[in-house]
């Protein structure tokens, strides 16, 4: 993969119910929040189709976690880097990268996990 472009599309793979509002169509906060490592996982899906992108959502993650996407969230590298995070390239998987930097407070988490769930265009399964 290319280096990271500011420009690009970023895909975090919907694993679990309290992560979105299917009657609102929209990302909750917790679908970012950072893990116990202090990053949250996503793909680099510019430049490749909607399918592509569902396959690599089953393929890549929901076979390693054993559950099933139930959507996805979409949003431009460009929003994450606004709020004083980082993208890294974290492969493999090809196409996979980490949003890193997050503050150690949670509720300073909590606040950048909502502007990005604000931020992101919900794709329901």
């Amino acid at each position: 993969m290319p280096p990271l472009d500011s420009l690009e599309i970023l895909s975090r793979f919907i694993l679990q119910t309290n992560w979105f509002s299917s009657s609102e169509n929209r990302v909750k906060y917790a679908a970012f929040l950072p893990d116990k490592n202090g990053e949250t996982s996503v793909f680099r899906t510019s430049g490749i189709t909607n399918n592509e992108i569902w396959e690599i959502g089953d393929c890549e993650v929901s076979i390693k976690r054993g559950k099933p996407i139930l959507g996805r969230a979409d949003i431009g590298t460009n929003n994450v880097i606004s709020k004083d995070l980082e993208v890294v390239p974290r492969e493999p998987p090809l196409r996979h990268a980490n949003i890193i930097g997050w503050p150690d407070e949670r509720s300073k988490q909590k606040i950048i996990a909502i502007e990005l769930a604000s931020e992101s265009f919900f794709h329901k399964r």
